[in-house]
Protein backbone atom coordinates (compact mmCIF):
# COMPACT_ATOMS: atom_id res chain seq x y z
CA UNK A 1 0.00 0.00 0.00
CA UNK A 2 1.60 3.50 -1.27
CA UNK A 3 1.71 6.47 1.21
CA UNK A 4 -1.50 7.75 -0.46
CA UNK A 5 -3.26 4.38 0.46
CA UNK A 6 -3.45 3.12 -3.11
CA UNK A 7 -2.78 -0.50 -3.51
CA UNK A 8 -0.10 -1.80 -5.87
CA UNK A 9 0.91 -5.46 -7.15
CA UNK A 10 4.27 -6.92 -5.17
CA UNK A 11 5.29 -7.64 -8.76
CA UNK A 12 5.99 -4.18 -9.74
CA UNK A 13 8.06 -2.99 -7.25
CA UNK A 14 10.20 -6.09 -6.81
CA UNK A 15 11.44 -4.99 -10.03
CA UNK A 16 12.91 -1.81 -8.43
CA UNK A 17 13.51 -2.70 -4.89
CA UNK A 18 16.80 -4.16 -3.49
CA UNK A 19 15.01 -5.86 -0.47
CA UNK A 20 11.89 -8.00 -0.02
CA UNK A 21 8.63 -6.10 -0.83
CA UNK A 22 6.30 -5.90 2.28
CA UNK A 23 2.55 -4.66 2.73
CA UNK A 24 4.56 -1.39 3.69
CA UNK A 25 5.94 -1.24 0.15
CA UNK A 26 9.92 -0.95 -0.44
CA UNK A 27 12.63 0.25 2.03
CA UNK A 28 15.86 0.35 0.02
CA UNK A 29 15.16 0.49 -4.34
CA UNK A 30 17.81 -0.55 -6.43
CA UNK A 31 20.82 1.33 -8.03
CA UNK A 32 19.77 3.56 -10.75
CA UNK A 33 16.36 4.45 -8.54
CA UNK A 34 15.23 6.68 -5.45
CA UNK A 35 12.98 5.97 -2.89
CA UNK A 36 9.67 8.06 -3.14
CA UNK A 37 6.52 8.92 -1.00
CA UNK A 38 8.29 6.91 1.80
CA UNK A 39 7.87 3.76 0.21
CA UNK A 40 7.86 3.75 -4.06
CA UNK A 41 10.50 3.34 -6.11
CA UNK A 42 11.43 6.26 -9.45
CA UNK A 43 14.19 5.76 -11.87
CA UNK A 44 16.80 8.18 -11.62
CA UNK A 45 18.61 10.76 -14.23
CA UNK A 46 20.26 8.20 -16.79
CA UNK A 47 23.90 9.33 -16.01
CA UNK A 48 23.21 8.08 -12.38
CA UNK A 49 24.30 4.85 -10.85
CA UNK A 50 22.53 6.26 -7.76
CA UNK A 51 20.80 9.19 -6.50
CA UNK A 52 18.83 10.58 -3.72
CA UNK A 53 16.17 12.42 -6.29
CA UNK A 54 15.66 12.05 -9.86
CA UNK A 55 18.54 14.66 -10.83
CA UNK A 56 20.52 14.81 -7.49
CA UNK A 57 23.09 11.88 -8.25
CA UNK A 58 25.03 10.70 -5.57
CA UNK A 59 26.86 8.53 -7.72
CA UNK A 60 27.76 7.80 -11.58
CA UNK A 61 28.54 4.98 -13.87
CA UNK A 62 31.80 3.89 -14.78
CA UNK A 63 33.77 7.38 -16.92
CA UNK A 64 31.60 9.75 -15.64
CA UNK A 65 32.14 12.22 -12.70
CA UNK A 66 29.77 13.60 -10.33
CA UNK A 67 30.23 17.27 -10.18
CA UNK A 68 29.34 19.85 -7.58
CA UNK A 69 26.29 20.38 -8.96
CA UNK A 70 25.63 16.78 -7.98
CA UNK A 71 25.12 16.26 -11.93
CA UNK A 72 27.08 12.66 -13.89
CA UNK A 73 29.21 13.83 -16.67
CA UNK A 74 31.00 12.08 -19.57
CA UNK A 75 34.75 12.17 -19.35
CA UNK A 76 34.71 13.57 -22.83
CA UNK A 77 33.07 16.67 -21.09
CA UNK A 78 35.51 16.92 -18.08
CA UNK A 79 38.01 19.64 -20.18
CA UNK A 80 42.50 17.74 -19.52
CA UNK A 81 40.66 14.55 -17.72
CA UNK A 82 41.24 11.22 -19.01
CA UNK A 83 40.38 8.60 -16.65
CA UNK A 84 37.36 8.57 -13.98
CA UNK A 85 37.17 6.14 -10.87
CA UNK A 86 34.48 6.32 -7.87
CA UNK A 87 33.06 9.40 -10.00
CA UNK A 88 36.05 11.18 -9.53
CA UNK A 89 38.86 12.20 -11.81
CA UNK A 90 41.78 10.32 -11.22
CA UNK A 91 44.14 11.20 -14.11
CA UNK A 92 44.83 14.31 -16.52
CA UNK A 93 46.71 15.31 -19.19
CA UNK A 94 49.92 16.02 -19.70
CA UNK A 95 50.98 19.25 -17.51
CA UNK A 96 47.70 18.81 -15.58
CA UNK A 97 46.69 17.46 -12.36
CA UNK A 98 43.06 16.28 -10.51
CA UNK A 99 41.72 18.59 -8.31
CA UNK A 100 41.69 17.70 -4.64
CA UNK A 101 37.89 17.17 -5.01
CA UNK A 102 38.33 15.55 -7.92
CA UNK A 103 36.18 17.12 -10.15
CA UNK A 104 38.29 18.93 -12.43
CA UNK A 105 41.72 19.28 -14.08
CA UNK A 106 44.46 21.98 -13.42
CA UNK A 107 47.83 22.92 -14.51
CA UNK A 108 50.78 21.59 -12.41
CA UNK A 109 54.63 21.91 -12.54
CA UNK A 110 55.96 18.70 -13.19
CA UNK A 111 59.28 19.56 -11.69
CA UNK A 112 61.19 16.49 -12.99
CA UNK A 113 60.19 17.09 -16.46
CA UNK A 114 61.63 21.10 -16.24
CA UNK A 115 64.89 19.46 -14.34
CA UNK A 116 65.44 17.24 -17.50
CA UNK A 117 64.91 19.99 -19.66
CA UNK A 118 67.52 21.99 -17.74
CA UNK A 119 69.80 19.43 -17.41
CA UNK A 120 69.35 18.86 -21.32
CA UNK A 121 70.13 22.60 -22.53
CA UNK A 122 73.10 22.37 -19.77
CA UNK A 123 74.68 19.34 -21.56
CA UNK A 124 73.67 20.74 -25.04
CA UNK A 125 75.33 23.93 -23.68
CA UNK A 126 78.62 22.22 -22.68
CA UNK A 127 78.70 20.17 -25.94
CA UNK A 128 78.77 23.19 -28.08
CA UNK A 129 81.27 25.28 -26.23
CA UNK A 130 83.18 22.61 -26.07
CA UNK A 131 82.73 21.64 -30.07
CA UNK A 132 83.66 25.34 -30.65
CA UNK A 133 87.00 25.23 -28.52
CA UNK A 134 87.62 22.40 -30.21
CA UNK A 135 87.12 23.36 -33.63
CA UNK A 136 88.77 26.80 -32.40
CA UNK A 137 92.24 25.00 -31.54
CA UNK A 138 91.71 22.91 -34.48
CA UNK A 139 91.47 25.52 -36.92
CA UNK A 140 94.04 27.19 -35.07
CA UNK A 141 96.81 24.65 -35.64
CA UNK A 142 96.30 24.33 -38.54
CA UNK A 143 96.64 28.19 -39.61
CA UNK A 144 99.77 27.74 -37.55
CA UNK A 145 100.58 24.88 -39.40
CA UNK A 146 99.54 26.45 -42.73
CA UNK A 147 101.95 29.56 -41.57
CA UNK A 148 104.65 27.15 -40.49
CA UNK A 149 104.90 26.24 -44.02
CA UNK A 150 104.68 29.67 -45.83
CA UNK A 151 106.79 31.25 -43.27
CA UNK A 152 110.24 31.08 -43.08
CA UNK A 153 110.98 32.30 -39.27
CA UNK A 154 114.81 31.75 -38.51
CA UNK A 155 117.38 32.84 -35.59
CA UNK A 156 119.27 36.40 -37.12
CA UNK A 157 122.53 34.45 -35.28
CA UNK A 158 122.33 32.03 -37.42
CA UNK A 159 122.21 33.51 -40.64
CA UNK A 160 124.78 35.79 -42.48
CA UNK A 161 121.91 38.60 -43.63
CA UNK A 162 123.05 41.84 -42.75
CA UNK A 163 120.32 43.82 -40.93
CA UNK A 164 119.85 47.57 -40.12
CA UNK A 165 117.54 48.81 -37.13
CA UNK A 166 114.88 51.00 -38.51
CA UNK A 167 113.53 51.64 -34.45
CA UNK A 168 112.75 49.98 -31.10
CA UNK A 169 114.51 46.80 -31.74
CA UNK A 170 113.13 46.27 -35.17
CA UNK A 171 115.63 45.69 -38.13
CA UNK A 172 115.24 44.86 -41.72
CA UNK A 173 117.66 43.76 -44.70
CA UNK A 174 116.36 46.45 -46.74
CA UNK A 175 114.73 49.81 -46.33
CA UNK A 176 113.86 50.30 -49.97
CA UNK A 177 112.05 47.18 -51.85
CA UNK A 178 112.83 48.11 -55.83
CA UNK A 179 111.00 46.61 -57.80
CA UNK A 180 112.08 46.87 -61.47
CA UNK A 181 114.79 49.42 -62.91
CA UNK A 182 116.11 51.03 -65.86
CA UNK A 183 118.12 47.69 -67.28
CA UNK A 184 114.71 45.54 -65.76
CA UNK A 185 111.74 46.22 -66.08
CA UNK A 186 108.71 44.30 -64.63
CA UNK A 187 105.29 43.10 -66.69
CA UNK A 188 102.33 45.24 -66.97
CA UNK A 189 99.36 42.54 -65.37
CA UNK A 190 101.89 40.05 -64.14
CA UNK A 191 102.76 39.43 -60.54
CA UNK A 192 105.75 40.44 -59.19
CA UNK A 193 107.75 39.15 -56.01
CA UNK A 194 110.40 40.89 -54.08
CA UNK A 195 111.68 39.35 -50.45
CA UNK A 196 112.09 41.42 -47.23
CA UNK A 197 113.83 39.91 -44.01
CA UNK A 198 112.62 41.60 -40.70
CA UNK A 199 114.18 40.77 -37.40
CA UNK A 200 113.14 41.11 -33.58
CA UNK A 201 116.70 42.38 -31.55
CA UNK A 202 114.00 43.72 -28.51
CA UNK A 203 113.62 41.45 -25.53
CA UNK A 204 110.23 41.70 -26.31
CA UNK A 205 108.15 39.22 -28.01
CA UNK A 206 106.70 40.98 -31.27
CA UNK A 207 104.15 40.39 -33.76
CA UNK A 208 104.93 42.51 -37.02
CA UNK A 209 102.17 43.26 -40.17
CA UNK A 210 102.41 44.82 -43.00
CA UNK A 211 99.97 47.32 -44.35
CA UNK A 212 98.58 48.13 -47.88
CA UNK A 213 96.83 50.79 -49.34
CA UNK A 214 93.49 49.96 -50.11
CA UNK A 215 91.59 50.50 -53.58
CA UNK A 216 94.48 50.77 -55.55
CA UNK A 217 93.45 51.57 -59.00
CA UNK A 218 96.92 51.39 -60.24
CA UNK A 219 98.59 48.81 -58.19
CA UNK A 220 97.47 45.43 -55.85
CA UNK A 221 99.46 44.53 -53.07
CA UNK A 222 99.97 41.10 -50.90
CA UNK A 223 102.64 39.88 -48.87
CA UNK A 224 103.04 36.62 -47.53
CA UNK A 225 102.80 36.40 -44.30
CA UNK A 226 100.07 38.87 -43.86
CA UNK A 227 100.91 38.31 -39.58
CA UNK A 228 103.89 36.72 -37.62
CA UNK A 229 104.98 36.63 -34.39
CA UNK A 230 108.66 37.01 -33.48
CA UNK A 231 110.86 35.79 -30.12
CA UNK A 232 113.36 37.88 -29.41
CA UNK A 233 116.52 36.64 -31.62
CA UNK A 234 114.23 35.76 -34.35
CA UNK A 235 113.66 37.25 -38.44
CA UNK A 236 110.79 36.10 -41.07
CA UNK A 237 111.11 36.18 -44.87
CA UNK A 238 108.37 38.12 -46.15
CA UNK A 239 107.11 38.09 -49.83
CA UNK A 240 106.21 40.96 -51.19
CA UNK A 241 103.80 40.57 -54.36
CA UNK A 242 102.40 43.18 -56.79
CA UNK A 243 100.29 43.22 -59.71
CA UNK A 244 100.39 46.51 -61.67
CA UNK A 245 97.41 46.86 -63.45
CA UNK A 246 98.86 49.71 -65.94
CA UNK A 247 102.10 50.78 -66.80
CA UNK A 248 103.42 53.00 -64.09
CA UNK A 249 106.84 54.81 -61.81
CA UNK A 250 105.75 54.44 -58.37
CA UNK A 251 107.31 55.65 -55.42
CA UNK A 252 105.35 55.02 -52.40
CA UNK A 253 105.50 53.50 -48.43
CA UNK A 254 104.31 50.24 -47.35
CA UNK A 255 103.24 50.29 -43.50
CA UNK A 256 105.10 47.73 -41.09
CA UNK A 257 103.33 47.73 -38.04
CA UNK A 258 104.45 45.73 -34.62
CA UNK A 259 103.02 44.92 -31.50
CA UNK A 260 104.32 44.52 -28.48
CA UNK A 261 102.77 40.95 -27.04
CA UNK A 262 103.16 42.37 -23.41
CA UNK A 263 102.03 45.73 -23.04
CA UNK A 264 100.23 45.71 -26.25
CA UNK A 265 102.34 48.82 -27.62
CA UNK A 266 102.11 49.16 -31.02
CA UNK A 267 104.57 51.03 -33.46
CA UNK A 268 104.26 52.23 -37.14
CA UNK A 269 107.20 52.05 -39.41
CA UNK A 270 107.60 52.82 -43.21
CA UNK A 271 109.44 51.10 -45.79
CA UNK A 272 109.78 52.45 -49.25
CA UNK A 273 108.53 50.86 -52.08
CA UNK A 274 109.94 51.83 -56.02
CA UNK A 275 107.69 50.33 -58.90
CA UNK A 276 109.40 50.47 -62.32
CA UNK A 277 107.03 49.02 -65.55
CA UNK A 278 107.62 48.08 -68.82
CA UNK A 279 105.95 50.49 -71.34
CA UNK A 280 102.58 49.03 -72.76
CA UNK A 281 98.96 50.13 -74.16
CA UNK A 282 97.67 49.85 -70.35
CA UNK A 283 98.28 53.80 -68.95
CA UNK A 284 98.60 55.46 -65.98
CA UNK A 285 95.41 57.84 -65.73
CA UNK A 286 98.36 59.91 -63.53
CA UNK A 287 100.62 60.33 -66.09
CA UNK A 288 97.33 61.80 -67.81
CA UNK A 289 97.42 65.32 -68.06
CA UNK A 290 94.42 67.21 -69.97
CA UNK A 291 94.87 70.79 -70.94
CA UNK A 292 92.43 72.13 -73.45
CA UNK A 293 89.33 70.84 -74.54
CA UNK A 294 89.07 69.88 -78.21
CA UNK A 295 85.64 68.60 -78.82
CA UNK A 296 82.57 66.60 -78.20
CA UNK A 297 80.98 64.09 -78.95
CA UNK A 298 78.45 61.35 -77.90
CA UNK A 299 81.29 59.04 -77.52
CA UNK A 300 82.84 61.61 -75.04
CA UNK A 301 85.14 64.54 -74.61
CA UNK A 302 88.37 64.92 -76.68
CA UNK A 303 90.82 67.23 -74.67
CA UNK A 304 94.44 68.25 -75.62
CA UNK A 305 97.05 67.11 -73.53
CA UNK A 306 100.73 65.74 -72.10
CA UNK A 307 101.73 62.26 -71.65
CA UNK A 308 105.05 61.77 -70.53
CA UNK A 309 106.83 64.94 -72.05
CA UNK A 310 104.45 64.46 -75.59
CA UNK A 311 101.59 66.40 -77.05
CA UNK A 312 98.64 63.97 -76.86
CA UNK A 313 94.92 64.24 -77.70
CA UNK A 314 92.77 62.55 -74.89
CA UNK A 315 89.85 60.53 -75.62
CA UNK A 316 87.96 60.42 -72.58
CA UNK A 317 85.12 57.68 -73.10
CA UNK A 318 81.43 58.04 -71.44
CA UNK A 319 80.73 55.87 -68.73
CA UNK A 320 80.46 52.41 -69.44
CA UNK A 321 77.52 50.10 -67.95
CA UNK A 322 78.70 46.20 -67.36
CA UNK A 323 75.72 45.11 -68.23
CA UNK A 324 76.25 46.11 -72.07
CA UNK A 325 79.81 44.70 -72.06
CA UNK A 326 80.79 47.89 -73.19
CA UNK A 327 84.49 47.14 -71.57
CA UNK A 328 85.08 43.91 -73.33
CA UNK A 329 84.77 45.81 -76.17
CA UNK A 330 86.57 48.53 -75.73
CA UNK A 331 89.61 46.43 -74.64
CA UNK A 332 89.02 44.21 -77.73
CA UNK A 333 89.07 47.95 -80.00
CA UNK A 334 92.15 48.76 -77.67
CA UNK A 335 93.92 45.10 -78.74
CA UNK A 336 93.52 46.28 -82.25
CA UNK A 337 94.71 49.72 -82.07
CA UNK A 338 98.13 48.38 -80.13
CA UNK A 339 98.67 45.71 -83.43
CA UNK A 340 98.73 48.58 -86.19
CA UNK A 341 102.24 49.78 -87.45
CA UNK A 342 101.83 52.22 -89.88
CA UNK A 343 103.30 55.57 -90.45
CA UNK A 344 99.59 56.75 -92.23
CA UNK A 345 97.86 55.83 -89.09
CA UNK A 346 97.27 57.99 -85.74
CA UNK A 347 100.33 56.38 -83.47
CA UNK A 348 98.45 55.10 -80.15
CA UNK A 349 99.88 55.60 -77.37
CA UNK A 350 97.39 53.40 -75.23
CA UNK A 351 94.42 53.78 -73.10
CA UNK A 352 92.96 53.74 -69.50
CA UNK A 353 90.57 50.57 -67.98
CA UNK A 354 89.62 52.01 -65.04
CA UNK A 355 85.93 52.06 -65.63
CA UNK A 356 85.52 55.83 -63.45
CA UNK A 357 88.47 56.53 -66.04
CA UNK A 358 87.99 55.24 -69.55
CA UNK A 359 90.15 56.92 -72.10
CA UNK A 360 91.94 56.46 -75.61
CA UNK A 361 95.42 58.16 -76.09
CA UNK A 362 96.91 59.35 -79.40
CA UNK A 363 99.15 61.89 -81.05
CA UNK A 364 97.68 65.04 -81.17
CA UNK A 365 97.80 67.01 -84.49
CA UNK A 366 98.16 70.57 -84.33
CA UNK A 367 96.66 71.56 -87.56
CA UNK A 368 93.75 69.00 -86.65
CA UNK A 369 91.53 67.59 -88.92
CA UNK A 370 90.93 67.96 -92.90
CA UNK A 371 87.77 69.04 -92.32
CA UNK A 372 89.11 71.92 -89.83
CA UNK A 373 91.20 73.24 -92.76
CA UNK A 374 87.89 73.21 -95.47
CA UNK A 375 86.31 75.05 -92.85
CA UNK A 376 88.78 77.59 -91.58
CA UNK A 377 91.45 77.99 -94.68
CA UNK A 378 90.88 79.41 -97.87
CA UNK A 379 91.63 77.04 -101.06
CA UNK A 380 94.39 79.46 -101.55
CA UNK A 381 95.88 78.70 -98.80
CA UNK A 382 96.13 75.05 -99.30
CA UNK A 383 96.53 74.49 -102.94
CA UNK A 384 95.79 71.42 -104.72
CA UNK A 385 99.15 69.62 -104.64
CA UNK A 386 98.97 69.59 -101.04
CA UNK A 387 95.17 68.44 -101.17
CA UNK A 388 96.54 65.76 -103.51
CA UNK A 389 99.49 64.85 -100.78
CA UNK A 390 96.51 64.70 -98.07
CA UNK A 391 94.75 62.46 -100.10
CA UNK A 392 97.30 59.99 -100.93
CA UNK A 393 98.44 59.95 -97.64
CA UNK A 394 95.28 59.24 -96.04
CA UNK A 395 94.69 56.37 -99.11
CA UNK A 396 97.87 54.52 -97.53
CA UNK A 397 96.90 54.91 -94.03
CA UNK A 398 92.83 53.19 -96.16
CA UNK A 399 95.42 50.35 -97.70
CA UNK A 400 96.65 49.17 -94.71
CA UNK A 401 93.78 48.62 -92.77
CA UNK A 402 92.21 46.71 -95.94
CA UNK A 403 95.47 44.43 -96.23
CA UNK A 404 95.20 43.66 -92.14
CA UNK A 405 91.59 42.72 -92.56
CA UNK A 406 89.98 45.59 -91.12
CA UNK A 407 87.05 48.09 -92.64
CA UNK A 408 87.65 51.48 -91.15
CA UNK A 409 83.37 52.27 -92.02
CA UNK A 410 83.51 55.55 -91.13
CA UNK A 411 85.95 57.48 -93.55
CA UNK A 412 85.05 61.36 -93.97
CA UNK A 413 86.86 64.55 -93.87
CA UNK A 414 86.63 64.58 -89.85
CA UNK A 415 88.91 61.62 -88.95
CA UNK A 416 91.68 62.30 -91.60
CA UNK A 417 94.22 64.32 -89.44
CA UNK A 418 96.48 66.92 -91.23
CA UNK A 419 100.50 67.11 -88.96
CA UNK A 420 102.19 69.15 -91.80
CA UNK A 421 101.31 71.34 -95.04
CA UNK A 422 104.88 71.23 -96.09
CA UNK A 423 105.08 69.24 -99.09
CA UNK A 424 108.65 68.02 -98.39
CA UNK A 425 107.67 66.55 -95.83
CA UNK A 426 107.57 62.53 -95.59
CA UNK A 427 103.82 62.38 -93.99
CA UNK A 428 101.36 65.29 -94.29
CA UNK A 429 98.10 62.89 -92.97
CA UNK A 430 96.99 60.41 -90.95
CA UNK A 431 93.89 58.15 -90.86
CA UNK A 432 92.16 58.29 -87.13
CA UNK A 433 88.79 57.30 -85.23
CA UNK A 434 88.77 53.41 -85.66
CA UNK A 435 85.98 53.61 -83.30
CA UNK A 436 83.54 52.28 -86.32
CA UNK A 437 86.09 49.52 -87.37
CA UNK A 438 85.85 45.47 -87.51
CA UNK A 439 87.37 42.85 -88.85
CA UNK A 440 86.36 42.26 -92.53
CA UNK A 441 85.75 38.42 -91.73
CA UNK A 442 83.06 39.00 -89.60
CA UNK A 443 81.74 41.78 -91.79
CA UNK A 444 81.54 39.94 -94.71
CA UNK A 445 79.45 36.85 -92.95
CA UNK A 446 75.53 37.59 -92.23
CA UNK A 447 76.51 41.34 -90.68
CA UNK A 448 73.95 43.92 -91.66
CA UNK A 449 74.33 47.95 -91.06
CA UNK A 450 72.30 48.26 -87.65
CA UNK A 451 73.94 50.88 -85.58
CA UNK A 452 73.89 53.73 -87.88
CA UNK A 453 77.53 53.88 -87.81
CA UNK A 454 78.85 56.03 -90.08
CA UNK A 455 77.90 59.78 -91.74
CA UNK A 456 74.97 60.15 -94.42
CA UNK A 457 76.95 61.95 -96.70
CA UNK A 458 79.82 59.16 -96.88
CA UNK A 459 77.51 56.29 -96.41
CA UNK A 460 77.89 53.82 -99.59
CA UNK A 461 74.64 52.59 -101.80
CA UNK A 462 74.53 49.06 -99.93
CA UNK A 463 75.14 50.55 -96.25
CA UNK A 464 72.48 53.14 -96.96
CA UNK A 465 69.74 49.78 -97.70
CA UNK A 466 71.81 47.87 -94.99
CA UNK A 467 73.25 45.08 -97.06
CA UNK A 468 76.88 43.70 -96.19
CA UNK A 469 79.59 45.37 -95.51
CA UNK A 470 82.93 44.82 -97.73
CA UNK A 471 86.15 46.98 -98.90
CA UNK A 472 84.09 48.98 -101.47
CA UNK A 473 82.17 50.66 -99.13
CA UNK A 474 85.57 52.52 -97.57
CA UNK A 475 86.39 53.42 -100.96
CA UNK A 476 83.08 54.97 -101.52
CA UNK A 477 83.60 56.92 -98.33
CA UNK A 478 87.20 58.09 -99.64
CA UNK A 479 85.75 59.01 -103.08
CA UNK A 480 83.23 61.44 -101.34
CA UNK A 481 86.31 62.98 -99.32
CA UNK A 482 88.24 63.07 -102.14
CA UNK A 483 85.19 65.45 -103.96
CA UNK A 484 85.10 67.60 -101.28
CA UNK A 485 89.03 67.94 -100.19
CA UNK A 486 89.24 69.19 -104.17
CA UNK A 487 86.25 71.30 -104.08
CA UNK A 488 86.94 72.52 -100.93
CA UNK A 489 83.36 72.34 -99.50
CA UNK A 490 80.63 69.91 -98.88
CA UNK A 491 79.82 67.30 -101.48
CA UNK A 492 76.11 67.29 -100.81
CA UNK A 493 75.21 71.28 -100.62
CA UNK A 494 72.52 72.44 -98.22
CA UNK A 495 70.44 74.28 -100.73
CA UNK A 496 70.13 71.00 -102.90
CA UNK A 497 69.75 68.41 -99.99
CA UNK A 498 67.85 69.71 -97.21
CA UNK A 499 67.42 66.74 -94.97
CA UNK A 500 70.31 63.83 -94.78
CA UNK A 501 67.50 61.27 -96.03
CA UNK A 502 67.59 63.27 -99.35
CA UNK A 503 71.40 62.39 -99.89
CA UNK A 504 69.90 58.32 -99.19
CA UNK A 505 67.56 58.48 -101.32
CA UNK A 506 69.77 60.50 -104.28
CA UNK A 507 72.50 57.73 -103.50
CA UNK A 508 70.04 54.48 -103.68
CA UNK A 509 68.86 55.68 -106.92
CA UNK A 510 71.92 55.54 -108.63
CA UNK A 511 72.56 58.78 -108.89
CA UNK A 512 75.80 60.69 -108.26
CA UNK A 513 77.51 64.07 -108.04
CA UNK A 514 78.92 66.06 -111.35
CA UNK A 515 81.99 67.14 -111.98
CA UNK A 516 82.13 70.66 -110.18
CA UNK A 517 84.40 73.93 -112.02
CA UNK A 518 87.24 73.34 -109.08
CA UNK A 519 87.78 69.71 -110.26
CA UNK A 520 90.32 69.51 -113.07
CA UNK A 521 89.32 66.95 -115.41
CA UNK A 522 92.43 64.51 -114.67
CA UNK A 523 91.61 64.75 -110.45
CA UNK A 524 87.65 64.09 -111.26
Amino acid sequence: MTINGDCQPFSQLEELCEEKVTQNGCAKCKNGYYRINGNECKKCNSNCFTCSIEKVCTSCYANHLLNENNICKNVSEVSNCVRIENSKCEKCVFWYTPSKNGMYCQEAIIWWVILIIVLFIIFVTIFLVNGIVLASKFIEKKTKQQLTTQTTVFKMSHSNISFVSIGHGLVVNKTLILFGDLEHLIKVGVDTCELICVGNSSKHHLKIQFSTKENNERLTIKTIPQVVSLLRGQAVEVEIHIHPNCSCKIHDIIALFTKNLKNGITKEYAINLNIITEISTRLDPDELVAEKKLGEGSFGIVYKGNFRGNVVAIKKMKEFKEIDNEMDEFIKEVAMLDKFRSEFIVYFYGAVFIPTKVCLVTEFAHYGSLQDSIKHKTGDEVNIDMRIKIMLDASKGISYLHDNGILHRDIKPDNILVFSFNLNDKINAKLTDFGSSRNINLLMTNMTFTKGVGTPSYMAPEIVIKEKYTKSADIYSFAITMFEAFSWKEAYLIKDFKFPWKIAEFVTAGKRLKRRKKHSRNIF
